[in-house]
């Protein structure tokens, strides 16, 4: 049986992933992200999943300028679950290595060993901007600058003290203490998409996070991912976002769909586009287009009945194919429970593994805490 992961993407920002007026308006409150975390434990989900995000998009819906903060979410929910793989989105700029090793490494105590890191090199760096943090010219060597900021934290994570000199950070007989309880290291995701963010990603992470707009878009990423990783002498997992819209119809789904669609909030999805580099960037335009033509942001939307949304998955998965889905709903609270209890189970019947922990399995099978 292929056996892949499933993850929560959660909704840490207002109205979660749907850029629409039509579409399920809410704030993204503490509680809201503590259920799902629990109720996503309790159905035999594998991890965890939480942007950054530090400006928004405006436009009628003000999408997105409401956002919890990624890190201080994972390390609540590190304290309120107990299976979940939990990972958080660092960004370079805003983080001394130093500071985000020693946050990584304390959030791993209170999990019990089962934090991540995403590292977000900047889409979209209007972000930044506006708090003055980022060095003249940062776009042009935006992963030199990373290489060698996570050159840091894995020296600090594994040795008894660090002497570095670097183009851009400087240590003197730093240490700390205590080290991550994962080995070698917790684990590592990056999204980058372009060449240098491939070959980034082939060399220091242990999942690349992709996003297109279709099915066959992504598996062909996929596939190149992997190659990538290859040549660098290594092997990755790959992983992808998908916005779920489960009808009891094919039919009905894309109703629902076509509604979101005719909701769809225009000025939002304009502002995101010029705030992520616009013209300048391709890559911002397809994100634009991808925007428009589904009212999502990031990853596919599949549309349709429980039967239809397996197909989809399948494909996406089988021989070799995405490791890690990410899922999103219009609605959270009852999209986690349909995939669980109509979706999964038909994946298993085409031999892949998807939530396979029951219940009860997960309340025995959480690591040992420190001490413990």
């Amino acid at each position: 049986m292929r056996q892949i992961e499933v993850g929560i993407f959660l909704p840490i920002g207002n109205n979660g992933y749907l850029m629409s007026t039509t579409s399920p308006q809410y704030m993204p409150t503490w509680e809201l992200q503590r259920d799902l975390g629990l109720a996503a434990e309790a159905l035999g989900y594998d991890f965890l999943f939480s942007m950054a995000k530090w400006r928004g998009f405006g436009g009628a819906t003000r999408f997105w300028d409401f956002t919890l903060e990624s890190v201080s979410v994972m390390t609540a929910l590190a304290a309120s679950t107990r299976r979940l793989r939990l990972i958080a989105t660092m960004s370079p700029p805003l983080l001394h290595p130093v500071v985000a090793a020693k946050m990584a490494a304390t959030i791993d105590e209170i999990s019990g060993g089962r934090f991540g890191i995403n590292i977000v090199t900047g889409s979209s760096l209007a972000e930044y901007d506006q708090m003055g943090v980022l060095p003249p010219g940062y776009d042009d060597y935006r992963y030199a600058f990373a290489s060698e900021w996570l050159a840091v934290i894995k020296r600090l994570w594994t040795k008894p003290a660090v002497d570095f000199d670097g183009r851009f950070f400087h240590l003197r007989d730093c240490v700390l203490a205590p080290k991550p309880i994962q080995t070698p290291r917790p684990f590592l995701v990056c999204a980058g998409v372009s060449e240098e963010g491939f070959r980034f990603t082939a060399a220091e992470a242990d999942c690349s996070f992709l996003t297109a707009r279709t099915v066959p878009e992504t598996r062909a990423l996929s596939n190149r991912m992997k190659q990538v990783a290859r040549e660098h002498g290594r092997s990755i997992k790959t992983a992808t976002p998908m916005l779920l819209i489960i009808g009891d119809s094919d039919e009905a789904a894309r109703a629902e769909h076509r509604r979101y669609l005719d909701g769809i909030d225009r000025d939002a999805v304009d502002n995101l586009y010029n705030l992520v580099g616009g013209s300048s960037r391709p890559s911002a335009r397809a994100r634009h287009d991808r925007t428009m033509s589904s009212a999502a942001f990031g990853g596919q939307v599949i549309s349709g009945s429980a039967r239809s949304a397996a197909d989809h998955i399948a494909f996406l998965v089988e021989n070799d194919g995405i490791d890690k889905i990410l899922l999103m709903f219009p609605d959270y609270r009852a999209g986690i429970h349909t995939f669980a209890e109509r979706v999964a189970p038909l994946l298993r019947q085409r031999g892949i593994g998807a939530l396979a922990v029951t219940p009860a399995a997960a309340a025995c099978d959480a690591p040992p805490r420190s001490g413990s």
